[in-house]
């Protein structure tokens, strides 16, 4: 009881302390980013993407000319991260994104 009690402590802690931990319940997706400035305008498309439909968050800093979107796994359709990305543009620079392999299986 003793060992079971030690060994259930020891995964509650370590839950909160892995970094990059991620509920199963989520899924990670990793964008390349091009076209001109559209790095310049990471706020915007941060915000951009957040109003996706399932997007609980966005990273910018852990891959550069990237980013990776946390979302509910399997509840967003990835055309609408792309479209997203797409709809940042303005006078003289826009934004393209890339997956950075398969977005994985997606049921919305």
């Amino acid at each position: 009881m003793r060992r079971l009690f030690s060994l259930l402590l020891l995964v509650v802690m370590g839950y909160g302390v892995i970094p990059g931990f991620v509920d199963a319940a989520q899924q990670r997706v990793v964008i390349q980013l091009s076209g001109r400035y559209c790095l310049f305008h990471s706020y915007e498309l941060g915000e951009a993407l957040k109003r996706v439909s399932g997007v609980l968050g966005v990273d910018f800093e852990a891959m550069q000319s990237h980013v990776v979107v946390i979302m509910d796994a399997g509840k967003v359709n990835p055309d609408h991260l792309l479209a997203a990305i797409h709809g940042i543009k303005g006078e003289g620079y826009h934004c393209k994104g890339q997956f950075n392999g398969e977005p994985g299986k997606v049921e919305y």
